[in-house]
């Protein structure tokens, strides 16, 4: 059974992963000629909407856009 502190210490290492996959894809394994997220495309797979290799054509379609847009909506009301 884990601990409370080291479930704890995962998340933030999960997150400081996607943060450093995210701004410095370049030294992720394999080496891919990938250029940093920026924008929506960072958005989606930071909130784990998107895979890291799916995300800039991910975030290019129009579909992202309208879902998140009624979400926000919806969340407003």
């Amino acid at each position: 059974m884990a601990t409370v502190p080291h479930e704890i210490a995962k998340i933030f290492q999960s997150q400081k992963d996607r943060l450093r996959n995210a701004d410095e894809p370049h030294m992720m394994r394999p080496k891919a000629d990938r250029k940093p997220l920026k924008g929506l495309a960072r958005t989606l797979y930071l909130n784990k909407l998107a895979k890291l290799s799916k995300a800039e054509a991910f975030a290019a379609s129009g579909f992202v856009t309208k879902v998140l847009v009624k979400k926000e909506k919806k969340d407003e009301m």
